[in-house]
Order: structure tokens, then C-alpha cells, then sequence
């Protein structure tokens, strides 16, 4: 959890950190940023610029601190760079804010208004950053009507992707409304930050050799030669200007690329991506074709709604050779890409290592034409006070020769090329638009035709084309769309992605084996089938065929955030870890392969109800278990608080005359721990607790980094709050005191009232500094809440490192021997 203390051992030490600078390494995307910007210093083609068309009145000092919330709120915006033995590292600012200037245009006639605006709009996109100086984000808002203005806002790739800037634009219009009404922000708490991830990325690359991925590249790039256009002028060296060109796609044919995208179970983007193969190939007479693009990289729903660059890029290298038609094409582009997506973890410089190309600085070493495909990260947003609505981008500058587009945006898919004005004229990069329309055209028409031949066809051929099928083409919904009917044909799809006999219609996708590329097959097979298109967050959130058929039908159930399985392979007992996914994601890879591993995330409506009873959210978790595994034997782990919740729901399960077989406990002590014991015993064991911890920080001290500073931090704000109880000091901030008053609840809530001893065995685990000195029980308080055995194991690292890579191993050892002591082979 982002809020909570990173030193809390457990919840018996209720200590926050002050503000101050921290320091994270950085993921392998920013480090990929930062080289390119030492490459060519404060490159404006590393900018991230979009235009927004905002409509209604603006109270533009509520709009400047609606965008200075965002920075609040998502640390990337605030970090800063620096370079330290060698490697870049981000640090973390406690704060940073933007100033938010307002030019009026409006004095201006309609013609200088429009040239003024796009002459700023490229002030802006291509004004570099500092990357050691915050925020990564700027903002400039034109006023062009009484009621309608018009933001930029940039901000560096170090920092933000694509779908990122969705985020800043839903988080800013969240906070601009609830700023204007006076409420609080409808805005759920991040599970984590962007530093989180990139720590959790540095420890995953040290230890994860990538096998399969390598061996796949290796075997994809064999004989590797370059593919380049040719250019209209000589090629240099140099931060590189680019401009867009682009053309709004007819309706008729993005409509008729997407069925035949769909009867030969394809994506849009294959479509487009081997229209263009075709062209280039007509253009150049080259066979062997390399492009690059770019995957997301957020297959985990922890990440939707976090800030920063995810992206990975991949060469897609497609044989246009041996006279193909425009539906084998296609194939091979289906093919080359479900590659990619499944080895998109190597990242794009060790593939580079793999080619070993000839290094030019002049020129990307695996290609030189880039193509994307994406719908508009920011749908248009309307609320009651003001709209927002995405504008088509200009180019702060080119990180390729050309970079193709299609983007899908309200007014249907435009067709774009970004060109480097240092190589190309405006008429080549129009022409190839053009001459890309007209392929796209001809081949939708005819997939059939060779790609060697220049099909030409009239515009209003495309009304008849009807795209001949190589297989037979899946069922139409029914319509009306009925629940039988529609359950019906997702038990067919189940079936035919997840390769299972015979899928109940409450089993859960991901339960089945289920991961993110079987997903996006089964969406896509879905969209196929019904005409509708759900959302990878949609799948998460209704995971049964009985839940996806209410969508459909247009009843969903009441949203639930169930089960997300890391792991699905083996048939011994699962683990099911409670309320968090992300932590656990190194151990669940450590536990092998022979016993699933299923985490349930905290459900939506708690950040409605931070107070809601452990006994009503228990049974929530309860609920979700059940889905996945509706009868025992149970394995229950959780980690800190999540432990006392895990307690409850066994509770829960024996109530149901379930069996519990482990409870694993990591760095927990037994809800109301202190409140069970005698007001002498409970005073005694406080005191020792704090002595030690006291004694732990003062010995860090002498150790220097983190350690140290973390020990100048806990100590600092404990000597804070006695001069405030004492009246010689001011109060803590107020996040700090609700920090506390948070984890005051979490601790004392955890435990239900009834008294009696639960039938289930529990392997507490925690850290080798943990206090459990004089007058403390050695069990942590668990053996009196069992009839059961308690096993303590220590595990060296702190408490906020327990879950990474040495202890996550650690742990799973633990586990492991323990399933195998208790009942042999489970």
C-alpha cells in the first residue's frame, strides 16, 4: 500500500515517515530514456505532447491545481535523475509544482487564431526537459472562445507512455470537478508507484536468465539484415524534427478491415501492419522486412492506473518473399506478432545484443520504420462543468525515419505518419499515405490477390466486399442476445482457448489456466462473436462465463474484483494470498510449478468504507475464494495486516465445516495481540517492543544508506510526537495522523469476538529483526488463537523486503518444507 510505512513491523509500531528524497534504481525503460537523452541532450523527440479541447467556463486556478494534484498523486511526475557510479537512478522530490499560463487568442482573427495555436503547439511539444530538475509535466492553456480553451500538455518519456497520458487527463478533470463542488476526489488509492515497479523490475532481470525468450529471438533474427527506405536527403546526425501527416480513413473501409480481420482472426493492427509490409515491399522489392513497435507492457490490472513508461519495443520481422497473397501475409504477420507478444519481456537492447547489427549512430540499429495501432487513450470526458475532448497531437520530433499510426478516435480511425523532416519531404510521406490507402483498399477487396500485384479498385467496391474466409466463420449472437444462448457460445470459445473439455459457467477464466495472452485471444474471439468489444479490466472483473454473458446481455452483475491466479499450473492444494497481487508475483514464481498460486485484491468498495468490520470484508474475500475454489482444503496466506484478515476468513471456513489446512502468516503479529493480554503484561510487552526497535535504529546508525536514513526518519518523528504531547512542538501533519489512525484500526480490527481456538495450523514468518525480546510471546501471539502447531521461521531483511527476491526464494523454501513436514505430498 503507498501510504503505509515501509518500517511497520507487523502493526505494532505506528511510526510514518517524513517527506524527504528517495532513491529508487530506475526500470528498463527509463534507463533506455536517459541514454538516448545523454545520446542527444534535452531531445524534444523524447517529449510525450497532447492537445485537449476543453469546453465550458474554466476557473483556471482550480484547473492549475487540479494538474498540481496529479503530480501529487503519481510520484514519476516529481522525480528527478541523476547519474550515480555509473547508472542513472530516479529520485523521488517530497513535492513539485507547475505554473499554468493562459495566452488569449481570442483578439485574433479565426485565420492568425489557428496558425497562433499550432505555432505555440510546437513551442511546446518540443521544449526539452531537465531531467534533473521536477516536474516532468508542463501545461499551457490557450484560450481560443469564451467557452472553449484548449490545453497542452507535455510531459517526458522518461516519465509517462501513451496510455499514462489517459490517466493525467481522467485524474486532472477528477480533481478540477471535485475541487469546483467542494468533495472529495472519486480517485481509488494506488496499489503502488511507478518506483515500486521499477524496483520489483531491477530484482526480476538480475535473477531471470529469459531462456525461451532469448532462444526465440535468436531463431526470429537469425541472418538479420536491415531494411531501410530510401530517403530524400542525406542522413545525419542530431536531435531530429519531425511533422505529421495524416488522413481520416473512410467508414466502408475500416469497417470492412475489421471483418476481415475477424474472419481470419486477425487484429485490426495485423491489417494495417501487413498493408503496410505490402507497400514496402512494392516500394523497395526487399523481401525480408523488419518494422518496430511497441507493447504496453501492463498485463497486471495493479498497473492500469499508474503513471509511467511500460512500453517495450520489438522488431516485427515479416518474409514478404515467394509471391504471397494478402491473406498469407497476414498469416505470417499473425504469427510474428503473437511471438512478440509472448516474448515481449527481453528487453529491446539485449535483442540488439542478440543481432549484434553494424552500429550507425544516424540510425535505429534494427529498423527504421516504426507502426502503431491504438484507439485513443483519452475517450472524450464529459462532466457537469466542463469537457474534455482529445485533439489530434503534433510532433516534438522523430525517433524513427517514419512512424506509421492508425488511430482509432470518435470520429473513426485516422491514418497518420510521422516523418523526419531531416530525410523526407512532405509530398513523399503524404504520397506514402496515399499509396498506403489505396493497397488497403484493393487488398480488403481482394485478400486473395498477390501482394506483388497493384491492386486497383473503385471506392464503391468496398460497399459489396465481403472478405472470402479460409475457415468457417463463428456463430452470430443471437438477436435479441439471450443469457442461454450467449452463455452457449462463451463455453465454446472457453473451450477453444483455454484447450478444456468442458467449462462450468462459473469457473474462472484465469482459475483455468487462464493468463494475458489467452485473454486477449479470448476478447478478441468474443468481440468476434457478439459485435462487442470488453475490456481487458472487464475480463478481471467478471471472469465467468455466467458473468461475461450478463455483461453482454446487458445485466451485469454487481462489479467484483475476484480472483487474479499468478500462477496455474499443478494439481496440489493452491495458495491464496489476500489483498494485494502485485507482492506476491516473486513468490508465487518461487513455489514452482506444482501448486497454483491465486491472489484476491481488495475490493472496490472499500476505499468508500476505510472502516468497514474485518468480518463483512472477510466475507467478501470469502465470497471470491469460493468462486475460484467453492471447497476445501484451503492453504490462506497473507502479509502484515493481510494476515489478521486471512485469520478471519479461516475463521469463516471452519464455520462452513471447511478444512484450513496452513495458514501462513509473513511479518504479522495475532490481531489484538496486546488488548488479550492483562494491562501489566500488555504495558511490559509495548515497552520492550520499543526498546528494541529503538536499540535496532540506533545500531543502524553506524550502518550509512538506507538503513540510516530510515532510523533518522522513525526517530525523528517519535521524538516529534512527544514534544507535541508535551505541548513543545506542533502536531504531526494531518496525512500522518490519519496514516496512524488508519493503522490503529487495522491493528485493533482484525480480530473477531468470538474466543474459540481455530483447527488450523500457522507458519508465522517474519523478519530476523523483529522484537521478541523480554515479555513478548515467541509465537507473535498466533499459538493462543490455534489448537494447532506454530511454526516460526526469521527470514534476513527488512519488512518491506521480505517479498522481494532473496526473501520471496526464502519463503517459498519455508512454505515448501512446511507443506511437505505437515502432510507429505499435498
Amino acid at each position: 500500500m503507498t501510504n503505509s510505512d515501509p518500517g511497520n513491523s507487523g502493526g505494532m509500531d505506528h511510526l510514518a515517515p517524513e517527506p524527504e528524497i528517495y532513491e529508487f534504481p530506475c526500470s528498463l525503460a527509463q534507463s533506455r530514456f536517459w541514454v538516448l537523452d545523454q545520446i542527444t541532450p534535452e531531445n524534444p523527440a523524447l517529449n510525450v505532447a497532447v492537445r485537449w479541447r476543453l469546453q465550458g467556463r474554466i476557473d483556471v486556478p482550480v484547473l492549475q491545481e487540479a494538474l498540481n494534484e496529479v503530480i501529487e498523486r503519481h510520484e514519476i511526475l516529481r522525480t528527478a535523475y541523476r547519474e550515480i557510479d555509473g547508472e542513472p537512478v530516479q529520485l523521488v522530490m517530497p513535492e513539485a509544482t507547475l505554473q499554468l499560463p493562459v495566452i488569449d487568442l481570442t483578439l485574433l482573427p479565426e485565420p492568425a487564431r489557428l496558425e497562433e495555436r499550432e505555432r505555440i503547439s510546437l513551442i511546446e511539444a518540443r521544449k526539452p526537459f531537465d531531467l534533473t530538475a521536477v516536474p516532468n509535466l508542463r501545461a499551457t492553456l490557450l484560450k481560443v472562445g469564451a467557452e472553449e480553451h484548449i490545453i497542452l500538455v507535455t510531459v517526458h518519456h522518461i516519465a509517462s507512455d501513451g496510455w499514462s497520458v489517459g490517466i493525467i487527463a481522467h485524474d486532472m478533470m477528477t480533481f478540477y470537478q471535485a475541487a469546483l463542488r467542494g468533495d472529495t476526489p472519486q480517485l481509488p488509492d494506488l496499489p503502488l508507484q511507478y518506483a515500486d515497479f521499477a524496483v520489483w523490475q531491477t530484482e526480476w532481470i538480475k535473477v531471470d536468465d529469459l531462456k525461451a525468450e532469448r532462444a526465440y529471438w535468436t531463431r526470429q533474427l537469425a541472418g538479420f539484415k536491415p531494411f531501410d527506405l530510401p530517403t530524400d536527403k542525406p542522413r545525419s546526425v542530431g536531435a531530429a524534427p519531425a511533422v505529421i501527416a495524416g488522413r481520416q480513413l473512410p467508414r466502408k473501409l475500416t469497417d470492412a478491415m475489421t471483418a476481415l480481420a475477424t474472419a481470419e482472426g486477425c487484429t485490426f493492427f495485423m491489417v494495417g501492419a501487413s498493408a503496410l509490409v505490402g507497400m514496402l515491399h512494392h516500394l523497395t522489392g526487399q523481401e525480408d522486412i523488419t518494422l518496430g513497435t511497441q507493447i504496453a507492457g501492463r498485463d497486471r490490472v495493479e498497473l492500469n492506473n499508474v503513471i509511467g513508461p511500460f512500453i517495450n519495443t520489438v522488431p516485427l520481422r515479416v518474409d514478404a518473399g515467394g509471391m504471397p497473397s494478402f491473406r498469407q501475409l497476414m498469416m505470417r504477420m499473425h504469427d510474428v506478432i503473437e511471438g512478440a507478444l509472448v516474448n515481449q519481456r527481453m528487453p529491446i537492447e539485449d535483442i540488439v545484443a542478440i543481432v549484434k547489427p553494424v552500429r550507425d549512430p544516424g540510425r535505429n540499429p534494427l529498423f527504421s520504420v516504426n507502426v502503431i495501432c491504438q484507439r485513443s487513450f483519452i475517450p472524450t470526458d464529459v462532466r457537469p462543468d466542463l469537457t474534455l475532448i482529445d485533439m489530434p497531437s503534433v510532433s516534438p520530433g522523430a525517433l524513427y525515419d517514419l512512424n506509421f499510426f492508425f488511430v482509432e478516435r470518435p470520429d473513426g480511425w485516422r491514418m497518420s505518419c510521422e516523418y523526419n523532416t531531416a530525410l523526407y519531404n512532405a509530398e513523399t510521406a503524404e504520397g506514402y499515405l496515399l499509396q498506403l490507402h489505396r493497397l488497403l483498399e484493393g487488398f480488403v477487396a481482394n485478400p486473395d490477390r498477390a501482394i506483388a500485384e497493384r491492386p486497383s479498385v473503385p471506392a464503391r467496391a468496398l460497399e459489396a466486399a465481403v472478405p472470402a474466409k479460409s475457415a468457417p466463420q463463428a456463430p452470430a449472437a443471437p438477436a435479441p442476445l439471450t443469457r442461454d444462448g450467449v452463455e452457449a457460445q462463451l463455453a465454446e470459445i472457453w473451450k477453444a482457448v483455454l484447450k478444456i473439455p468442458a467449462p462450468g459457467r462459473t469457473d474462472n477464466f484465469f482459475a483455468l489456466g487462464g493468463h494475458s495472452l489467452t485473454a486477449f485471444r479470448l476478447l478478441s474471439r468474443v468481440e468476434k462473436a457478439f459485435d462487442r468489444r470488453i475490456a481487458f479490466e472487464d475480463l478481471y472483473t467478471y471472469p465467468t462465463i455466467a458473468g461475461l454473458a450478463n455483461l453482454l446481455v446487458g445485466e451485469p452483475p454487481a462489479p467484483t474484483r475476484n480472483a487474479v491466479v499468478m500462477q496455474s499450473q499443478g494439481d496440489k492444494i493452491p495458495i491464496l494470498a489476500v489483498h494485494d497481487t502485485f507482492i506476491f508475483q516473486d513468490l508465487a514464481d518461487r513455489l514452482g510449478e506444482e501448486r497454483p498460486f491465486i491472489a484476491i485484491p481488495v475490493p472496490d468498495f472499500v476505499e468508500s468504507r476505510p472502516q468497514i468490520p474485518y468480518s463483512e470484508l472477510a466475507s467478501h474475500y470469502l465470497r471470491a475464494i469460493e468462486e475460484v475454489r467453492p471447497n476445501g482444503p484451503y492453504i490462506l496466506l497473507g502479509f502484515c495486516f493481510a494476515a489478521r484478515l486471512s485469520f478471519e476468513i479461516a475463521r469463516q471456513l471452519t464455520e462452513k465445516g471447511e478444512r484450513v489446512e496452513l495458514l501462513v502468516a509473513i511479518d504479522a503479529w495475532a490481531p489484538k495481540y496486546l488488548q488479550r493480554q492483562s494491562r501489566l503484561r500488555a504495558s511490559l510487552a509495548e515497552a520492550s517492543y520499543r526498546v528494541q526497535k529503538l536499540t535496532f535504529y540506533v545500531g543502524q546508525l553506524f550502518r550509512g544508506g538506507e538503513g540510516r536514513r530510515n532510523a533518522l526518519r522513525r526517530m525523528g518523528m517519535f521524538t516529534r510526537r512527544i514534544f507535541a504531547a508535551l505541548g513543545l512542538g506542533s502536531r504531526p501533519d494531518a496525512d500522518i495522523d490519519e496514516i496512524t489512525q488508519r493503522n490503529k484500526w487495522i491493528d485493533q480490527a482484525g480480530w473477531s469476538q468470538e474466543t474459540r481456538q481455530l483447527p488450523v495450523p500457522i507458519l508465522s514468518i517474519h523478519n530476523a529483526d523483529m522484537p521478541l525480546g523480554p515479555f513478548l510471546d515467541k509465537t507473535m501471539g498466533w499459538q493462543s488463537l490455534t489448537t494447532e502447531s506454530v511454526t516460526m521461521a526469521a527470514v534476513p531483511g527488512s519488512h518491506s523486503d521480505l517479498l522481494r527476491r532473496a526473501g520471496s526464494t526464502t519463503i517459498a523454501n519455508i512454505i515448501n518444507a512446511t507443506l511437505k513436514r505437515q502432510s507429505g505430498q499435498q
